[in-house]
């Protein structure tokens, strides 16, 4: 991890609320909470005001659950199903009633010793759908500050949506286009790497940013970026966010 003090000497500035305020943290995207076991390699880490820092606090512990119910493809990877009683009671505390909203019955159960799957979960939540829409524009804001250097303009406006692996016709659609997308981040230290918890696709051209983020092989998280001068387009997404100064990311 970098020092502190150093990384904000080199990066001044919050990326995720239009470059003006000035940056007080490193803001790790994605989340330590997203990871089996909170188990993360480094990088991936931007400059960000104490108030952008907190703001996708809950919406990563909402991620980290959505990503262990909905039905992870990982055959190999190890499953953390320990830590279920610290996510949802980070989840409880932040969104009270969304989990008992989500399911009326237990959702796994000890079978031989292994857990396995017992009951499906209704994701279909405006809270589940905002959040993860949030990080999907913070995760579009990091990456543009990654390959442009500098923070987005805070009248740029971020295009978001996302979907599961329940949803067979929508994620086999992301499929093709993360084949089509040539550019990919990962995290990785030596020979470990995130590549079956979390790796994101991008692609930037003409002003517009387009990026994929996909969790444990179970979730999509759309975004794309359009800088002030690109005309929109009529497409359908869940939310249109920019980033406001001082207030993080915002729907507009």
């Amino acid at each position: 991890m970098a020092n502190t003090d150093d990384f904000l000497k080199q990066h001044p500035n919050c990326c995720f609320c239009g470059g003006k305020t000035p940056a007080s943290t490193i803001d790790h995207q994605p989340a330590r909470i997203v990871f089996p076991d909170k188990h993360r390699p480094k990088g991936l880490e931007f400059p960000a005001c104490a108030k952008c820092n907190r703001q996708t606090s809950a919406d990563e512990a909402l991620l980290a659950f959505v990503c262990r119910f909905v039905g992870s493809r990982r055959t190999n990877a190890a499953r953390d199903f320990h830590r279920l009683r610290d996510i949802v009671g980070s989840v409880n505390r932040s969104f009270p009633g969304l989990h008992q909203r989500m399911h009326g019955q237990r959702l796994w159960a000890r079978e031989r010793g292994v857990w396995v799957r017992v009951g499906t979960i209704d994701v279909n939540q405006p809270e589940v759908r905002l959040g993860l829409c949030r990080i999907a524009a913070k995760l579009a804001l990091a990456i543009y500050y990654e390959t442009q250097s500098s923070p987005a303009s805070k009248d740029c406006r971020i295009n978001t949506q996302w979907t599961h692996c329940q949803n067979a016709d929508t994620f086999k659609h992301v499929q093709n286009i993360i084949r089509a997308i040539p550019n990919q981040t990962i995290l990785h230290m030596g020979k470990w790497d995130t590549q079956d918890s979390f790796f994101l696709k991008y692609h930037y051209e003409g002003g517009r940013l387009f990026s994929v983020a996909i969790f444990h092989q179970a979730v999509a998280l759309i975004a794309q970026l359009r800088e002030p001068q690109v005309p929109e387009q009529r497409e359908k997404w869940d939310f249109i966010m920019s980033p406001l100064p001082g207030s993080g990311i915002t729907v507009v």
